[in-house]
């Protein structure tokens, strides 16, 4: 039992927080290239899922929209960011195909990766040619290292900055066991290395962890060792264990240390042995020192050899001998290549026009939309509606702006760089709105196959409490030192159509409607288990107009009974409300223990029309990019009956001062300084900040507004 409970406070440990959701996500380091902008001359993307050597013919241009005919072809060229790619060229120039070397993707934001060419430019970087001709004997074999790893678990706490994605999470007492394939493998000796992260640790006793490993049921290693941590454990596998297919490694964590708790999280297992020079489909990538070698299994005589150290400059070879399907060459030095028959070239799984390029033309604008391509019909009121109200609409799709600013490679850099470049390029003056349509996910590359995918990325920043949490403010915050934002941005984290189309009605009729006396009631509610939660309150209530209605509904003066409490507040947001405010601890989808108040209570919320905006100085209330579960706010937003209209909430922890003082700002903009809209009250606010700390800094960070940024402050006079 002590085991077990220290478990569930290790995985439920927090900050300022009474509930945490554990599987979270990192904070993405690649930026986007530059891109190569030349609006004059067409471009087409590439999408490009796995590594092999690629053939895109003069017909799958023609069925992507491109004319053959019109490309000149000494001048196409290929490019992945803004790096040219070496191409080979075949046939004739009304039948023409191209050829390149593409490794697997490696994006921390996306499954594939894009190359994209032009023409028309100058001249296109083709592929040299090196000599391989085979002297001496040739060797048959060469050493492979074999890698399994499966993301499946992403815990924030564990793990350095940017590797918070894990295989499996091993507790004392238990044992796995996982298949690793090594193909072609002929008995040598071979060494097997287990990459680990050591969750746990109990200070008192030691070692805090023991584990051992298994090969073919042949134990190999067997390791006690204390602390929290990267840890690898390496085992020399004797020859005759090792066979070629399937091999089984087994784990065992036997639970036998004195600590109280023995958690190892598995990040991935690599295995470094000899194997036959066979090709695999027809195929087949390897590395050589120097030397002769020799590679069998393809399917026939016609057979290509790549040198592809540089994969962006990979050379065909020339001298090889093929004979009886299998392939005779010479290697000068250590190197990586490609062999591969007539069978085994790879089409891309897509290729598009380019577009986005009139994002970089100068504009007059107020007001920004981006958005995934399927809600831009369900925008289109709102559109109308802004632009009759005096505000100057762009609307761009996400895979505009990814074509445009990012070379078409998925990140949130790109966005990014499209937002400030209308800061700095577009008519004067500057935008001041951005409103971002579309889910998020911190599972970029959608590696739990979650219910939410990323349609509009957020972007993770380093955070003191949570390691990572998110940040729209992030792509309006130019200057990284400040952080502060340059101007307001909001999101609508749509699924569907419908939703948007929800929340684009709610926002028209809330804007349309003459002010009523529910406008200026406030609802305050604050949990117990912090007095600071109650001061908080009572100040911001102190901050309100005379005119203002507001209503105290405090655990504390409840005894703490959540169930007593509940239905006053249901009860006052049903009656409506102009502001609705909850101070304490929380959760993605509940206040306080009890819960005080959870997404499933909401279905008792009947306010209809009579919206509140929802503030809540609390922690991961506004959590928008869970990968299979929806916050507490985004559910109050897209609900048919009620609701809220909009939010300022959290996606990450935070302590209670830093809280108090962006509370204390937002306030002021909004009844002292005549601030006409949320998000632009909320952006000032933020300006006024002292971002002297990392706490005060993770609030600029995280606090987003969720719903138009544009929404008019409606109060009743």
């Amino acid at each position: 039992m002590q085991r077990l409970a220290l478990t569930i406070a290790i995985l439920f440990f927090l900050v300022n927080c009474a509930l945490f959701d554990s599987w979270l996500p990192s904070a993405p380091s690649e930026p986007t290239p530059v891109p190569l902008a030349q609006p004059a001359i067409p471009r087409y993307k590439l999408i490009i899922p796995t590594e092999g050597m690629y053939r895109v013919t003069a017909s799958a241009l023609r069925a992507a929209g491109a004319d053959p005919n019109q490309i000149d072809a000494p001048t196409l060229q290929l490019f992945r960011g803004d790096h040219e790619i070496a191409i080979r060229m075949l046939g004739a120039p009304e039948n023409f195909a191209l050829e390149f070397f593409a490794p697997a993707p490696d994006s921390t934001f996306s499954n594939f990766d894009v190359y994209w060419f032009r023409w028309g430019a100058q001249p296109g970087k083709r592929m040299r040619e090196v000599p391989a001709a085979p002297t001496g004997a040739p060797k048959d074999s060469v050493t492979s290292v074999a890698r399994a790893s499966k993301p499946s678990l992403y815990i924030v706490e564990a793990g350095i900055a940017g590797e918070h994605w894990f295989w499996q999470s091993l507790s004392a007492p238990t044992t796995t066991t996982i298949t690793l394939t090594l193909p072609s493998a002929i008995s040598a000796n071979a060494q097997l290395r287990t990459y680990l992260w050591s969750r746990t640790q109990d200070a008192a006793n030691n070692p805090d962890h023991h584990l051992t490993v298994q090969f073919n049921t042949t134990r190999v290693a067997d390791e006690k060792w204390d602390g929290q941590g990267a840890r690898t454990i390496t085992a020399t596998i004797p020859a005759n264990l090792v066979k070629p297919g399937e091999n089984s490694i087994r784990l065992i964590a036997p639970g036998d240390t004195p600590a109280a708790a023995d958690i190892v999280l598995l990040r991935a297992l690599e295995m470094t042995y000899t194997r036959r020079l066979i090709a695999q489909d027809d195929a087949l990538i390897f590395q050589t020192d120097a030397g002769a070698y020799r590679v069998d299994g393809f399917a026939g005589d016609a057979i290509d050899l790549f040198d592809i150290t540089d994969p962006a400059e990979p050379q065909r070879a020339t001298g090889a001998t093929i004979t009886n399907r299998a392939l005779t060459f010479g290697s000068s030095a250590t190197r990586r290549w490609l062999a591969l028959g007539a069978n085994a070239r790879r089409m891309p799984t897509k290729i598009a026009l380019m577009t986005g390029a009139e994002l970089r033309a100068s504009r007059p604008a107020d007001y920004i939309i981006i958005t995934h391509a399927n809600f831009v019909n369900a925008l289109q009121p709102l559109v109308k509606f802004r632009g009759e109200r005096g505000l100057k609409v762009s609307v761009a799709t996400i895979d505009a702006v990814y074509d445009e600013f990012g070379n078409g490679i998925e990140s949130p850099y790109a966005l990014r760089e499209f937002l400030k470049w209308t800061q700095t390029q577009w008519a004067k003056p500057a935008p001041r709105f951005a409103l971002l349509v579309g889910k998020a996910s911190y599972d970029f590359r959608d590696y739990q196959n979650g219910a939410n995918k990323n349609l509009v990325p957020t972007f993770l920043v380093e955070t003191l409490h949570l390691t990572q949490a998110a940040s729209d403010n992030w792509f309006v915050s130019f200057d990284e030192k400040t952080g502060l934002p340059a101007l307001a941005i909001g999101r609508i984290p749509a699924k569907t159509p419908e939703q948007v189309t929800r929340v684009v009605e709610k926002i028209i009729a809330y804007e349309k409607a003459q002010p009523a006396e529910w406008h200026r009631r406030a609802i305050f509610s604050a949990d117990d288990k912090d007095a600071d939660f109650v001061v908080m309150a009572n100040e911001l209530v102190e901050k309100l107009p005379r005119d203002f209605k507001p209503t105290k509904i405090y655990l504390a003066d409840r005894k703490g009974d959540v169930k007593a409490t509940r239905p006053e507040i249901i009860a006052r947001w049903n009656e409506g409300a102009g502001m609705l405010s909850y101070i304490g601890h929380g959760s993605i989808d509940t206040w306080a223990a009890g819960p005080l108040f959870s997404a499933e209570n909401l279905k008792e919320i009947k306010n209809a029309d009579r919206l509140p905006v929802l503030i809540t100085p609390t922690c991961l209330d506004g959590y928008f990019y869970h990968p299979q579960k929806d916050s507490l706010t985004e559910e109050a937003l897209f609900k048919t009956d009620g609701g809220i209209i909009g939010g300022v909430v959290p996606t990450g922890l935070s302590l209670t001062d830093p809280q108090k003082q962006l509370m204390r700002l937002l306030y002021a903009e909004l009844f002292e300084h005549g601030a006409t809209t949320w998000g632009e009250a909320l952006w000032r606010a933020k300006q006024k900040m002292t971002n002297d700390s990392s706490d005060r800094r993770e609030v600029i960070d995280t606090f987003v507004w969720i719903g138009d940024p544009a929404l008019r402050v409606v109060f009743a006079k």
